[in-house]
């Protein structure tokens, strides 16, 4: 629980919380008319940390403190000021942490996140792929407890594409943006030859691929462009490509 606000006696401005690996910043303004600054003190959990500042910017340095640790500050200043805490949320308990929201376009990806803690925590993005969901990039978090912005390329199926967004921290939490997606107008990707293949199958353009045969065991599974399949052994075998099968028919070798 955060808790912000000014006593009864107006030259006092308390806050409390948690700790949870962050300093506190403040706003101390200059009093012309004293040609003083505007704080007197800063007190945390009853001692004297900051006395008498003759600078506008100040730092709350709470490195001494273990995660989770209770803390109240308390800051003394002048009646005729208010010194501004830049950053109360820090001290807030819990993760608080929301992907709020999540988007696709066709040349990116991008999501924003609130109450990241945790530095050494990572994003996946991932895709849904022959009906399951596979991870397509892990990209590290900011861990800034205010808005993050995250953006990345794309190259999307022609049709429907699936995605969502899977954020793993430190500490085992896992969480899941909703599932959004993004239609492409691009031409479907063709291939050739279109039923028997004896040695290639070319692609129109490159993109990442499945050889199975008609039980489901695969056989090759890869991104490129051109798909040697001499190796094969004679038979029915299905072609995974943007979500899509495609049969095809590897035929018993010519006798000379």
């Amino acid at each position: 629980m955060l808790f912000f606000g000014v006593n009864t006696y107006a030259q006092q401005h308390v806050l409390s919380g948690v700790y949870r690996g962050r300093d506190i910043y403040v706003q101390n303004p200059y009093l012309n008319s004293s040609n003083r600054f505007c704080i007197k003190s800063i007190q945390v959990n009853g001692n004297t940390v900051i006395n008498n500042p003759n600078s506008s910017a100040l730092t709350i340095d709470l490195s001494r403190f273990q995660l989770n640790d209770s803390i109240s500050i308390i800051i003394l200043h002048s009646e005729a000021c208010a010194p501004k805490i830049l950053n109360p949320r820090v001290l807030l308990s819990g993760s608080g942490f929301a992907i709020v929201q999540a988007s696709a376009d066709n040349a990116s990806i991008s999501w924003i996140t609130t109450g990241e803690q945790d530095k050494d925590a990572y994003f996946e993005l991932e895709k849904i792929k022959s009906d399951k969901w596979v991870p397509i990039e892990k990209i590290q978090a900011k861990g800034d407890i205010d808005n993050n912005q995250y953006s990345v390329g794309a190259v999307h199926y022609s049709g429907e594409n699936l995605f969502r967004v899977h954020y793993i921290s430190n500490n085992d939490s896992s969480y899941y943006s909703q599932e959004f997606d993004f239609y492409s107008t691009a031409e479907p990707i063709s291939f050739y030859p279109l039923e028997n293949v004896d040695e290639l199958i070319s692609l129109s353009k490159s993109t990442d691929y499945i050889i199975k045969d008609v039980d489901g065991k695969i056989y090759k599974k890869a991104i490129g462009q051109d798909i040697f399949v001499g190796d094969l052994k004679p038979g029915e075998y299905i072609l995974v490509i943007e979500n899509r099968e495609e049969l095809f028919y590897k035929p018993e070798p010519e006798e000379d």
